[in-house]
């Protein structure tokens, strides 16, 4: 059988949050990269019939929240529905992602979705579709062909497990690091694209204030970026105001000694850490903040179970800066720039992949018994391909060391291994289907 890579083409399940966005992205355009399909990011992803655009995705059709099989695959079948009748192509490559706030129910998730699509194409005679998971912890999957396990989501005891499983070690791809979709040539692009912004804010007279500290950030011949994560549904990361004092104290160190310093937040960044980098902002001229997190637009919006939506005493200011959208990926494209990832955040794969200077802050609380994997991702990318923060802030002022003298190893990024493992793994599956078929 001839492999006709022009054949193939993949879609994946959406999800909310923007880090998966953002595997999902990567792995799509990687696949289409090697076969040749056009990946149009707005046909690419499966979700509920409502929702028109990937940004207005809010939440996930989760079986966990379902908890009745059949329902759950209606509510599946009836998104496959939709999408089907939208693309005039069956795709052949079906991506999910592994969600960790989903707890101990990720992995059930994940293979109920995979279950569902798989019936889907059974029972409506589409062929052959192949399922693959990015960013797993180790499952014992029925309906998964390719799953993704990143190195630092082993523990000694799946280690052992998986080389006693054949059928799930076929079926594992091990990678140091995460599918992501950050590049060199991604982070020249949104430099370019905020300089261009800076520039017409400028001539409009808007935000003078915070462009003209970015014009003071960027003029600056070292510079420091903070790419903050936060809480979690569970009390197993503690991201609160003691660290964030902390690591304000140490930004304060590097600006004392010529380092233009920007931080960032995301959606698990905490209202109060968020509220309190800005109030300081404001009174540093030498510090930048921007908020990245969605601003809640609605009093459903405002409830604290939706921590992940800003809801502070800023709204209204944060509104006004959203002209600058998130800065984070163009300003960590000035050259001699440090990206400072916080313990509990898969970004600093990111960076590392991409050959920029990378340093992962430890300081704040993880629970090394639930979340070994942030434990485990320091230990592998430490300092092989990343620095010590701590570290980094000693030798930054005492040493005088900047971000281009660290010359770390490049961290190679798992996108083109995962491309080209689906790819092979399908028509090897194919073929071996067809020739069962012509034994029959």
């Amino acid at each position: 059988m001839e492999n006709n890579f022009n054949e193939l083409s993949a879609f994946a399940y959406a999800s909310p949050d923007k880090g998966y966005q953002n595997q999902l992205i990567g792995a799509l355009n990687a696949l289409a990269e090697i076969t040749g399909e056009t990946c149009d990011m707005s046909k690419a992803f499966l979700m509920p019939e409502e929702v028109s655009d990937i940004s207005q995705l809010e939440k996930n059709v989760l079986y966990s929240d379902i908890k009745n099989y059949q329902n759950f695959r209606k509510k599946i079948f009836a998104m496959l529905d939709a999408y089907m009748k939208k693309t005039n192509t069956t795709p052949r490559i079906f991506i999910t992602v592994y969600n960790m706030t989903e707890s101990l129910m990720a992995g059930k998730n994940t293979d109920k979705l995979c279950q569902a699509v798989k019936e889907y194409y059974a029972e409506h005679n589409l062929g052959y579709i192949f399922t693959t998971v990015l960013t797993s912890k180790l499952h014992n999957y029925k309906y998964v062909d390719l799953v993704n396990i990143p190195k630092h989501l082993l523990t000694f005891a799946t280690r052992i497990r998986l080389l006693q499983n054949k059928r799930l070690r076929k079926r594992a791809l091990i990678t140091v690091g995460i599918i992501n979709n950050f590049s060199q040539r991604f982070v020249k692009q949104k430099n370019k694209e905020l300089c261009s912004l800076l520039n017409k804010l400028k001539k409009e007279n808007e935000l003078s204030d915070i462009c003209a500290k970015i014009d003071a950030f960027c003029a600056k011949s070292k510079r420091v970026v903070f790419c903050l994560g936060g809480r979690v549904e569970g009390n197993e990361i503690v991201f609160d105001l003691a660290y964030i004092k902390k690591l304000y104290a140490s930004a304060l160190k590097l600006v004392q000694s010529g380092f233009g310093v920007a931080f960032v937040n995301g959606p698990r960044t905490p209202n109060d850490v968020t509220d309190f980098l800005y109030e300081k902002s404001l009174q540093d001229p030498q510090i930048l903040f921007q908020n990245c997190k969605k601003i809640a637009q609605t009093d459903e919006e405002r409830k604290p179970k939706n921590w992940r939506i800003y809801s502070g005493k800023h709204e209204e200011e944060f509104k006004a800066l959203q002209k600058l959208g998130n800065i984070y990926p163009g300003i960590v494209g000035f050259g001699n720039t440090l990206v400072v990832h916080s313990a509990d955040t898969y970004a600093s794969c990111e960076t590392a992949n991409a050959n920029i200077p990378t340093a992962i802050s430890k300081g704040l609380y993880i629970d090394p018994k639930i979340r070994y994997d942030c434990i485990n991702l320091y230990k592998l990318l430490c300092p092989k391909y990343a620095i010590d923060f701590d570290d980094f802030v000693y030798f930054a002022c005492t040493m005088k060391i900047e971000p281009q003298d660290l010359h770390p190893q490049i961290l190679s990024s798992p996108i083109r291994v995962f491309a080209e493992t689906v790819i092979n793994r399908f028509n090897k599956l194919l073929t071996k289907k067809a020739l069962t078929s012509a034994r029959v």
